[in-house]
């Protein structure tokens, strides 16, 4: 398989988890798919993407008709993170390096 059939591969099944509203992890499970692999593509994809935000807010959408999102962040004094079994690891990162590189308000 040559390099551009590799992405192409890649690109399509990154697409589908996309369209399919599942889930990377539960979209993996279902097509038996290494999710290290599917991760690192869909990383790589949304890294090539023009226009991407490297700061600022991140939006957090449901991606599952279930009542919860596997996320729950608790803003306050201290910041608080609390993941639920079969999470999106990807949004989980995502959102943490968007925190990380906030920056604190002026008085």
């Amino acid at each position: 398989m040559t390099r551009e059939e590799r992405s192409a591969y890649w690109r399509n099944l990154v697409d589908q988890q996309t369209e399919s509203g599942l889930s990377g992890a539960a979209f993996c499970r279902e097509h038996h798919i290494n999710p290290q692999r599917f991760y690192h593509w869909r990383r790589r994809f949304k890294e090539n993407e023009p226009g991407t935000m490297t700061t600022g807010f991140f939006q957090l959408v449901p991606c599952s008709t279930h009542s919860g999102s596997g996320i729950h962040i608790h803003l306050g004094d201290e910041l608080h993170i609390e993941i639920d079994r079969g999470f999106d690891p990807f949004t989980l990162r995502t959102v943490i390096e968007t925190v990380g590189k906030r920056k604190p308000c002026l008085p």
